[in-house]
């Protein structure tokens, strides 16, 4: 496959779902300046995820899945950050088309969100690191699984 069979509008849709669904203000604003920028948004369609969707758009695809996830996660257990979730997700797309370092100059001032993305910051896993790393690995086991039955 040489791209997302999903169309990019609707995987911007959802992605502009979890962002609407951010209620504090200072994660809000940080995302608004990736998602809402043509050029960013630009690197992400065209961006490979390499832990599976090998294929132009799998990153924005993945981002997708995970805030889809991440919602139904935080339906069962209220009481967990959701905006912190949301917003490392977003970001986890994002800065998957910088290097680290400008990914890093982007977000330094928001210390809880680096743990997320660099993962020798992180001092003790919470619940939504754990949360957060473990959506990753579920979204890529399903997505190995389907194709291994779409292609049988």
């Amino acid at each position: 496959m040489d791209k997302t069979p999903y169309a990019l509008d609707f995987l911007w849709h959802q992605v502009e779902l979890g962002y609407e669904e951010i209620r504090k203000k200072k994660y809000k604003e940080l995302v608004k300046q990736f998602l809402f920028n043509e050029e960013y948004r630009k690197k992400l369609e065209k961006k490979k995820d390499y832990r599976g969707r090998n294929y132009e758009g799998g990153m924005l695809e993945a981002t997708a899945s995970l805030i889809s996830l991440s919602l139904c996660m935080y339906d069962n257990y209220p009481e967990i950050d959701i905006d912190l979730l949301l917003t490392a997700f977003i970001l986890y797309g994002f800065c998957s088309t910088f290097t680290k370092k400008e990914c890093f100059e982007k977000i330094k001032d928001y210390s809880e969100i680096i743990p997320f993305l660099f993962k020798k910051q992180r001092k003790k896993p919470s619940v939504e690191l754990t949360i957060f790393d473990q959506l990753i690995k579920l979204d890529n086991k399903i997505f190995e699984k389907l194709q291994k039955k779409r292609k049988s």
